[in-house]
C-alpha cells in the first residue's frame, strides 16, 4: 500500500510537473505573441511642401502664358503670385504639379520678379529662388508698353501735337500706340507733324470707318468675352452711332456675378452689368485702368460702347 500511495504520488507530482512546465511555456509562448502584436507600425511623415522649378521663367508683357510649378506635396496650393500680382487663373493638376497664368507686368513694363505660391496664407517654401522675366515680345506688349509710358498728361509724347484744342486728344494717343505696336502708316493714316497727317489719326470717327480695312474686327456685345488686352473700344456718348470717344483694353477679367448684357441693334454693349470686367487707358480723361461698366452707366448714363479686335499681326 505503501508503494503504491508512493507510485501515486509519484505521478501527482510528475503530472503536476509536466502541467506546470506547460503552462510556462504557454505563458511565455503567449507573451511573445503579445508582445509582436502591440509593437508600433512605422507611419511616412509626408514631405513638407515645396516648390522646385518652373516650366518657363519668361514671357510677354501682356501676360497670359501658363506655367508648371513642379514639385511635392502641392495639393492645396490656390495661390501662386508673381512679382506682387496674384495670378489670375490656378490649377492643382497633382501633388506634384501646379499650373498658373502669368499676370501682365506691372504697368506693361519691362521686370523681373519672385514667384510665390500659397497653400491658404502659407507660403510653400521653394529649393531655390524662383523668378519669372517679363520682356516685350509681340506687337500688343509694344503698344501696351507705349501706352502705359504716356498715358497721363505728364508723360505724353511732346513729339505729337495735343489734339485737344481742336476735339480731343483720343485717337491721337490710340494713334501713337499702335504705331508703336507695329500698325504701318498709309496714304490714309500717318502722321508726319503737326501741321501734316490724316485725319483717321486724330478723329475717332474717322479711324472707326477706317479700321476694318486696315485689319481690325469689330466686335458685338455678344463677342464680349473674346475682347483682349489692347483691343479698341468706341464710345457714343448720345446714341447717334457716331463715335465720341475712343479707349483701348487694359485689362480681362471675368466678373464674380453676372445679370445678363445689354445690346442695342448694332451690337454695342448698353449699361446693363456684364459678364466680363473690362478696364481702360486712355487720354481725355487720362486713366490707366478706367472701368467700362462705369463708364456708360455713372459717367455717361445710357452710352454704348463697341470693340474692335486688334490686327492677327499684333498677338
Amino acid at each position: 500500500m505503501k508503494r503504491r500511495a508512493f507510485l501515486a504520488g509519484g505521478v501527482a507530482v510528475a503530472a503536476t510537473a509536466a502541467l506546470a512546465a506547460c503552462t510556462a511555456a504557454s505563458a511565455g509562448s503567449g507573451a511573445s505573441k503579445g508582445a509582436g502584436a502591440g509593437s508600433a507600425t512605422a507611419v511616412a511623415t509626408p514631405a513638407a511642401p515645396r516648390v522646385t522649378s518652373l516650366s518657363s521663367t519668361s514671357g510677354s508683357l501682356v501676360g497670359g502664358e501658363t506655367v508648371a510649378l513642379a514639385g511635392v506635396s502641392l495639393t492645396g496650393v490656390t495661390r501662386v503670385v508673381f512679382n506682387g500680382v496674384d495670378s489670375p487663373s490656378v490649377t492643382a493638376v497633382s501633388a506634384t504639379s501646379v499650373k498658373a497664368v502669368v499676370p501682365s507686368a506691372v504697368n506693361f513694363q519691362p521686370s523681373s520678379g519672385g514667384v510665390v505660391a500659397y497653400r491658404g496664407t502659407t507660403v510653400v517654401a521653394s529649393a531655390r529662388a524662383l523668378t519669372y522675366t517679363w520682356a516685350p515680345r509681340t506687337g500688343v506688349d509694344k503698344q501696351m508698353q507705349y501706352a502705359f509710358a504716356h498715358w497721363n498728361a505728364p508723360t505724353y509724347n511732346p513729339a505729337y501735337l495735343n489734339f485737344d484744342s481742336v476735339g480731343g486728344d483720343c485717337q491721337n494717343f490710340v494713334s501713337q500706340s499702335l504705331l508703336a505696336g507695329g500698325l504701318p502708316k498709309s496714304s490714309s493714316w500717318f502722321y508726319d507733324s503737326a501741321s501734316s497727317h490724316s485725319s483717321s489719326w486724330g478723329y475717332a470717327p474717322a479711324f472707326n470707318d477706317l479700321a476694318p480695312s486696315l485689319g481690325f474686327t469689330r466686335l458685338t456685345s455678344a463677342q464680349e468675352s473674346q475682347v483682349q488686352i489692347g483691343d479698341l473700344a468706341y464710345f457714343d456718348w448720345n446714341g447717334n452711332g457716331i463715335p465720341d470717344h475712343v479707349m483701348m483694353v487694359s485689362a480681362v477679367s471675368a466678373a464674380a456675378t453676372s445679370s445678363g448684357s445689354g445690346s442695342s441693334a448694332s451690337g454695342s454693349t448698353s449699361a446693363a452689368s456684364s459678364s466680363t470686367i473690362i478696364k481702360l487707358v486712355g487720354h481725355n480723361l487720362d486713366y490707366d485702368y478706367r472701368d467700362l461698366q462705369t463708364t456708360i452707366t455713372k459717367d455717361h448714363p445710357g452710352a454704348t460702347v463697341w470693340f474692335y479686335a486688334l490686327p492677327k499681326s499684333f498677338r
